[in-house]
């Protein structure tokens, strides 16, 4: 057994379709360790296929190697554990040195209904954080099902948030620099000199953000050398072929929920909400990619696309419309 460390903290989850709830919970349990400790570290389980569909009666609609690829991109993880089990247990958090799990204020269960943390609240091993309320994967689900999206929720309407995910990787610090349609309007400064010809630029609408957008944007960071990563995060649908399919121009995703899971990615060092659309044109000077660039094309996620998760739900229809039902979604009612 490690020794047990209060400045090595687990957090653990099933994180599919990760959105920035769980992004926001992670955050919060980085949080919990001091900024002053240096040696302090994040280690974040990942549940299992199997193990999620035992327990919960229900498939991801992620695959697990697809939720472990989103959460090493997540900045203030340092370490993900493949197949954590699904019932926190002591002996692992022993295994990593780990004093405390942090987890959020809902209850979770296992096949059996019983809480998945007793063990580690009984050892007073556990810690609680908010959970965010208005976003959960049941609900994203819900609205692939419905043809529906989100009530329009700007992220400039919440500066709090938009400061607190652009923090560096201790979770305090300030990071990545936050725009409003041009580089002009700045909204969070960040933690580094900003310097416009040292910039590689791509946009995109980021909906239903999965490990197929976000390992090109690694691919693109690494091509750039030292150059910082600015991404636009746009409200339209991303290409013309898009625009004749409705499942693909459908944003299922507010705004906010979009920017604020980009800006919680590791490779992302500043972001511009909506950016104009004369932008490419007024930022000559930046280097401009596109996020299909065939150069982008060199991960095991290639395979990977908005339509891809949207046809897993749709062709599973009866099963999801179950799952959702449990879940106290009303199928009928968007």
């Amino acid at each position: 057994m490690s020794k047990l460390d209060a400045r090595r903290v687990w957090v653990d989850g099933c994180f599919d379709f990760t959105h920035y709830g769980h992004a926001r919970a992670i955050l919060q349990a980085r949080r919990t360790i001091p900024l002053s400790d240096l040696a302090s570290c994040l280690i974040c389980g990942v549940h299992n296929d199997r193990d999620i569909e035992f327990n919960k009666h229900a498939k991801p609609v992620m695959s697990q190697e697809e939720r472990y690829g989103h959460i090493r991109a997540n900045r203030w993880i340092h370490t993900v554990v493949e197949n954590a089990p699904y019932v926190t247990q002591p002996e692992v958090l022993d295994s990593h040195g780990c004093l405390y799990v942090v987890h959020g204020d809902d209850i979770s269960t296992d096949s059996n209904g019983y809480d998945c943390y007793q063990k580690m609240k009984d050892v007073g091993r556990f810690k609680v954080v908010d959970r965010t309320a208005g976003v959960s994967t049941t609900d994203i689900i819900h609205r692939i099902l419905t043809g529906t999206a989100s009530p329009e929720e700007s992220p400039l309407k919440d500066i709090a948030a938009l400061k607190l995910f652009a923090t560096s990787e201790d979770g305090f610090s300030p990071w990545a620099w936050v725009f409003d349609s041009t580089i002009d309007n700045v909204v969070v400064e960040g933690g580094y000199q900003w310097d416009p010809s040292n910039v590689v630029y791509v946009q995109h609408s980021f909906d239903l953000l999965h490990i197929g957008q976000i390992d090109r944007l690694r691919q693109l960071k690494k091509l750039s050398g030292n150059k910082k990563l600015l991404v636009g995060i746009t409200n339209t649908s991303d290409n013309d072929a898009a625009a004749s399919n409705n499942n693909v121009a459908q944003l299922y995703m507010s705004s906010k929920e979009r920017v604020l899971g980009v800006l919680s990615c590791r490779y992302v060092d500043a972001i511009i909400i909506n950016p104009r659309h004369t932008f490419k044109i007024n930022t000559s000077n930046m280097e401009h990619w596109e996020l299909a660039d065939p150069r982008l094309d060199d991960t095991p996620f290639n395979y990977l696309n908005k339509q891809t998760i949207v046809d897993r739900i749709l062709q599973n229809k009866d099963y999801y419309v179950a799952r959702n039902i449990r879940k106290g979604m009303d199928p009928q009612n968007p």
